[in-house]
């Protein structure tokens, strides 16, 4: 009985992590100037001690989280995939940007997008930080 739940629930994560996991892995990916997924670009906004990466969702409905990563001295953001759940068009949206090794990247050589165009290594282009009072952000 115990082997047949383990062999089920393996079965079942390999099926999810199959059907999402394509999306998960980091590299090139949508352009952030792609109007149907942001109606206002993504900026970096910095906001006391922390950083955020923000923006505007466009008429995309779909929840999507773009992933980030230091590379070459600065922070790389991309997004490869979106979900199909949720409805957050038109909405601000904004993620902390963590791991001494990302904020080090980010302060030291600024943040950049990586699109899939022109193929075959994309390009990256820059991603303004805006400095922001603390009081500014609270909601």
């Amino acid at each position: 009985m115990t082997r047949a739940l383990f062999a089920a629930a393996l079965t079942g994560m390999l099926l999810l992590g199959g059907c999402v996991g394509v999306g998960w892995g980091f590299g090139p990916g949508f352009s952030s100037t792609d109007r149907g997924l942001f109606s206002a670009g993504p900026v970096v906004v910095h906001r006391g001690d922390a950083y955020f990466l923000v923006w505007t969702q466009g008429a995309h409905p779909f929840f999507f989280r773009p992933n980030y990563k230091a590379m070459d001295g600065r922070l790389v953001f991309a997004l490869v995939a979106t979900s199909s759940s949720g409805n957050l068009a038109g909405r601000q949206q904004e993620m902390k940007i963590e791991g001494a090794d990302n904020l080090q990247a980010l302060q030291r050589g600024g943040a950049c997008w990586w699109e899939r165009e022109p193929e075959p290594e994309g390009r990256f282009p820059r991603l303004q930080v805006v400095e922001e009072s603390p009081a500014a952000g609270a909601r």
